[in-house]
Formats: C-alpha cells, sequence, structure tokens
C-alpha cells in the first residue's frame, strides 16, 4: 500500500509535464477525427444515396426516428463512435509509446528506477496516465460527435429519439476500446521498450509493431459497428464487443504486473 501515494503522485508529476511539454501533440489525433466527421456530414448531403452503405446508413437513421436527410444521420450514428475509437486509440498509443520512447532515450527511466520508486509503482504511474489520456480523447472526440451529430439535425430539421441500448453503446464502447489500447500501449512500451525509441518526442512513437498491436481494438470496434449495429442490435453488439475490450484491458494490465522488469528498460 506504501506504493500507491508514490505511484499516483509520479502520475501526477507526468500528467503536468507532458502538460507543459507537448499538450499541443497529445490534440495530434483530435484534428484529423474532426476534419473527417465535417467531411462524412457534408459527402452525403451531396452524393445522396449514391455512397456505397447508404442503404443502412437509411436504415440506422430511420430506427432512431430520422425524419429528414435520413442517410447523413445514419451514417453519423453508425461510424462516429467508431471513429471516436479509432482516433482515441491512435492518440493514447502515440503518446504513451512517445512518453516511455523519450524517457529511455534521455535516461529518465534509470532515474525513477534508481529513485524511492518501485517497478510497479512506476508501471502504476504510466498506467494512470494512459487511462487520463485515453479518457481525455474519448471525451473530447465523443463530445465533437454529438455536436456533429446536432448540427446536422438542426441544419436539416430532423429530430432523433435514442435508445439506451444505443448511447450505451455509443458512449462507453469507444471508452473502453481506449483504455484497452492503452492496456496494450503500456504492455509494449515497458515489456517491449525498444520499439518506443523510434522517436524521442512526447507523442513520437513511429511506425512499430506495438502501434499495430495497439490499434486492434479499435479497428476491430469500428468494422463491429459499422456491420453489427444493425444485425446484431446496440446491446448485443455492446455485451460482446466491450466485454472483449475488457478481457484484452485485464490481460494487458496483469502481464506487465507480471512481467516488467527494470532491467528490461535499463538494457534496451
Amino acid at each position: 500500500m506504501s506504493g500507491v501515494p508514490g505511484a499516483f503522485a509520479l502520475c501526477g508529476a507526468i500528467l503536468w509535464r507532458v502538460r507543459r511539454e507537448g499538450v499541443r501533440d497529445l490534440l495530434s489525433a483530435v484534428v484529423p477525427f474532426v476534419v473527417l466527421l465535417v467531411v462524412l456530414s457534408v459527402l452525403p448531403l451531396v452524393a445522396g444515396h449514391g455512397i456505397k452503405g447508404a442503404a443502412v446508413a437509411a436504415a440506422v437513421g430511420a430506427r432512431y426516428g430520422a425524419d429528414a436527410n435520413v442517410v447523413v444521420v445514419g451514417l453519423l450514428l453508425l461510424i462516429t463512435p467508431g471513429l471516436a475509437a479509432l482516433f482515441g486509440a491512435i492518440g493514447v498509443t502515440r503518446s504513451v509509446q512517445g512518453l516511455v520512447g523519450s524517457e529511455v532515450s534521455r535516461g529518465g527511466m534509470e532515474e525513477l528506477l534508481s529513485a524511492p520508486y518501485t517497478p510497479g509503482g512506476i508501471a502504476a504511474a504510466v498506467l494512470g496516465y494512459a487511462l487520463v489520456v485515453a479518457t481525455g480523447f474519448w471525451a473530447v472526440m465523443t463530445a465533437a460527435g454529438a455536436l456533429a451529430i446536432t448540427v446536422v439535425l438542426l441544419l436539416s430539421g430532423a429530430r432523433l429519439t435514442l435508445d439506451a441500448g444505443y448511447l450505451t453503446l455509443a458512449l462507453l464502447l469507444p471508452l473502453l476500446c481506449a483504455w484497452a489500447s492503452a492496456g496494450l500501449t503500456l504492455m509494449v512500451s515497458l515489456l517491449f521498450p525498444r520499439l518506443t525509441q523510434l522517436g524521442a518526442g512526447v507523442n513520437v512513437a513511429g511506425g512499430s509493431l506495438g502501434n499495430g498491436l495497439a490499434l486492434l481494438p479499435a479497428l476491430g470496434t469500428l468494422l463491429a459497428l459499422l456491420y453489427g449495429t444493425v444485425s446484431l442490435g446496440p446491446v448485443k453488439l455492446f455485451l460482446m464487443a466491450g466485454g472483449a475490450t475488457v478481457v484484452i484491458t485485464v490481460a494487458a494490465v496483469a502481464i506487465v504486473a507480471g512481467k516488467f522488469r527494470p532491467e528490461t528498460v535499463l538494457d534496451s
């Protein structure tokens, strides 16, 4: 228990330093997300029912009561949570791998390991940082997605009636997915720190194997939303996909807790 306050303090110090040094870089995933949302909101208005998947999008829009611009509304309802999961995973992966990579490159990890911090405390602090960053990306992108849908509804004069099943799926699944990506990134970064040394900036993670592994839950979530929302229904889809992300998160954190050794970082 004595290591818990130390881990909390170290996590706070990491968040403070990253806020001072690289908060702009932490938002690098938000800009393309917003641009893509704008494109997805405008393109169907121009292409109409000629876009691929228009029938599925129209079915989703009609299911939740959209009475105007049904394709646009349905497309946003389908894809916005998946994009929030994907770009949130990209953001947290880059920031966490970049953080560990920069500390390894400039000797910060050696200093932490020589200070009165246990390996478990360091891992817990980085995990706390990863979860805070993941939750922050989720909150910003979810708000942006909700704003995009609201603007489209206001401009088209349409109305929506969203049930609890869809709201649970759209709000919680991207968050669980972001946490899963954070757990996988933590696992790769601490157990295989050489993969994080492709860049020294806080947000630079390069194109390593760790990136691809951490993005798998997000890619799976995006595909599941596109192809499973109609066929499975929001509740069943959330239970299946959400359960998978929880298992991934718990497994990744458990592996770090059992396998992380200081010499892995010191020898990298």
